[in-house]
């Protein structure tokens, strides 16, 4: 008997923390979604990390404008867009989010900040924070829009790495 209420005491807390799972990273002191992380890559120099950097998001993102480009930083302002499941309907989401990559010997260092959902209209911003839009759902559908945000943000990481270390682009198909 003990052991049959256990394992309902067990599954009850296993299906409140799925229910309030999330897939987005977010930043501890700020509390806003963010994904950053320091990658070792041996042997290579400041310069050649950076000019990695800038041809991975030419080769990646196929647009060459950057919104800051310094000695040893990269910042660029990306535009992502896809269409998210919401009950029966597709909704049209582009997603705006901050690329950040700073350089040192051996070593670089990424963040995507700053995500946000609307239009970006003559340069400049129209919409709301990621964060404020998924929050105006109900909790068992939060997920379904972290998703595909999460997907996108980890295939572009993974892309990143295996460039600055290879210097080799493989561009991906898509499963459709």
């Amino acid at each position: 008997m003990k052991f049959i209420k256990l394992k309902i005491t067990l599954f009850f807390f296993l299906s409140i923390l799925s229910l309030n799972a999330q897939l987005i990273m977010i930043d501890s002191e700020t509390g806003e979604y963010q994904y950053d992380d320091v990658v070792q890559v041996e042997g290579v120099t400041k310069q050649e990390l950076q000019k990695r950097a800038k041809d991975w998001i030419n080769l990646y993102y196929k647009d060459p404008s950057f919104k800051k480009d310094s000695s040893n930083t990269i910042n660029k302002v990306v535009i992502y867009e896809f269409k998210w499941k919401f009950i029966s309907k597709n909704i049209p989401i582009q997603l705006v989010y901050d690329l950040e990559i700073k350089t040192k010997d051996n070593k670089y260092k990424y963040t995507i900040s700053n995500l946000r959902i609307g239009k970006m209209i003559r340069n400049e911003f129209d919409g709301i924070t990621l964060k404020k839009y998924i929050e105006r759902f109900p909790v068992k559908y939060q997920i379904n829009i972290e998703e595909p945000i999460d997907t996108e943000l980890m295939k572009a990481i993974e892309s990143m790495e295996k460039y600055m270390k290879t210097e080799k682009y493989i561009e991906e198909e898509d499963d459709w």
